[in-house]
């Protein structure tokens, strides 16, 4: 029986082009019509495929995890998740799995898309699954157990590049090592989509469609530059929506124009010295994945005169240029420049997979450059109850912040199940640590006095 969680709000979006998204980008919003204009095959994907690859074969996608974040946000995937720990899964898997085997098997008994579903038509039936085994270890086994229990189609796994901390990824030898591996992942893909939709790769359509996503990484790079301007221009709630089309959309020109129409409004907003709220007190930096039923959490913060102005999660990182003469290499080379990128900052999780999309903190070197250009007061960390991977190094960030004189906390909760949500608990103790920031400022103008 799905309990009514009276408690969780959605965001108050700050930003125009933000409230605006759906119209901005019908094809992601509106991709159950396509699918039924189409009839064609169908793709479940998880991220780290690139969805420029997608394009290039006019391929019609789901993502099981993003469907999962509206499941909870409509607050139907605690109904998802008692079926799937009803299956036998435990409940201390990734709750974005629990919710997909929950759908499945509704599906399944249904025969027919369950009719709470958040999108129309829910997610479709599959006609293949394609997985990567980037971040987590439940990712492995996610769409294996996908097709062997509910839907007989055809899977492909794709592998990370994740080069432990203790390579020297400018030995040539080392580079040659990940760049061939996933220069040889992609060939396979390609072949794998070539067979199940009947169709061409196309490199000069996919030279394009390269094109389009560095524009597009770029101007979104410039928007997060600008956040470290005051007062903040850019909410977390913005950002948790303005993600969608860098997770999904890496390609399309609907992205390049949504984040262009975030860009000008950030950009005005910052000449006119205008914030996400009128009296900004404190500047927070955000890890861990979100409460997606929950991110009201952010306007509350605001409401305490607190913004968070920077998230590890998700953060695109400054844009690589790469040479597009051969676009499937161009793809190659970008994925491998972003690796050493965040290798040298010391990442403390997989570092990239195949878009910008990158989940996990930005370690501790990344961390310390953020306090000084965000000017940063503290750091709110969001421990997740069934995500270890995203979760991964909050007591070391919290300490390395604790020797720069940066108060830390971290929740505890999940991301899309909202039976691990305490509110009253919760801020009661973002209300202690912004106590916490005011009383470790006093004692600073104490020492500086």
């Amino acid at each position: 029986m799905v309990e009514s969680f009276s408690e969780m709000t959605r965001a108050v979006r700050s930003l125009n082009a933000v409230k605006n998204s759906k119209e901005m980008l019908p094809k992601f919003y509106l991709r159950a019509r396509k699918r039924k204009d189409t009839d064609g095959a169908l793709a479940w994907c998880m991220a780290g495929i690139p969805p420029e690859l997608l394009q290039s074969f006019d391929l019609n996608s789901e993502w099981p995890e993003n469907f999962s974040t509206m499941c909870a946000a409509r607050l139907v995937a605690p109904g998802f998740i008692e079926i799937a720990e009803g299956e036998g899964y435990s409940g201390e898997l990734c709750s974005y799995l629990t919710n997909t085997m929950g759908y499945c098997k509704r599906t399944i008994d249904l025969s027919a898309p369950p009719p709470e579903s958040p999108l129309e038509g829910g997610m479709g039936i599959p006609t293949m699954l394609l997985g990567s085994g980037y971040a987590c270890d439940p990712r492995w086994k996610w769409f294996q157990a996908i097709a062997t229990r509910y839907f007989s189609v055809p899977l492909f796994s794709t592998d990370p590049m994740s080069p432990p901390f203790d390579i020297d990824v400018k030995d040539p030898r080392v580079a040659e090592h990940y760049v061939s591996q996933y220069r040889a992942d992609l060939t396979a893909q390609i072949s794998f989509l070539e067979k199940h939709t009947g169709k061409e790769f196309n490199p000069d359509r996919f030279r394009t469609i390269m094109a389009n996503s560095q524009k597009a990484i770029k101007i979104l790079h410039e928007i997060l530059d600008m956040r470290k301007a005051k007062p903040c221009p850019m909410s977390a709630g913005d950002y948790f929506s303005a993600i969608i089309p860098q997770m999904y959309m890496l390609g399309e020109e609907e992205t390049i124009y949504y984040y262009q129409a975030i860009h000008d409004e950030v950009k005005q907003r910052v000449e006119n010295g205008v914030g996400v709220i009128t009296n900004e007190k404190y500047r927070l930096f955000w890890t861990g994945l979100p409460p997606w039923f929950n991110l009201g959490l952010f306007n509350y913060l605001e409401s305490l005169g607190a913004v968070v102005v920077i998230e590890a999660s998700y953060y695109c990182g400054p844009p690589e240029e790469v040479d597009l003469s051969d676009p499937l290499e161009g793809l190659v080379q970008r994925i491998w420049k972003k690796t050493c990128w965040r290798h040298s900052r010391r990442t403390e999780a997989a570092p990239e997979v195949s878009n910008h999309a990158v989940f996990g903190p930005l370690g501790s070197l990344g961390l310390l450059h953020w306090v000084r250009e965000y000017d940063l007061d503290g750091a709110l960390m969001h421990r997740n109850r069934s995500c270890r991977a995203t979760s991964l190094g909050q007591i070391h960030y919290s300490n390395v912040l604790n020797e720069v004189g940066i108060p830390s906390l971290i929740i505890e909760s999940d991301m899309a199940d909202p039976r691990a949500w305490s509110d009253s608990r919760i801020k009661a103790q973002v209300e202690a640590f912004l106590e916490v920031i005011d009383n470790s400022r006093q004692r600073t103008i104490v020492n500086n006095t």
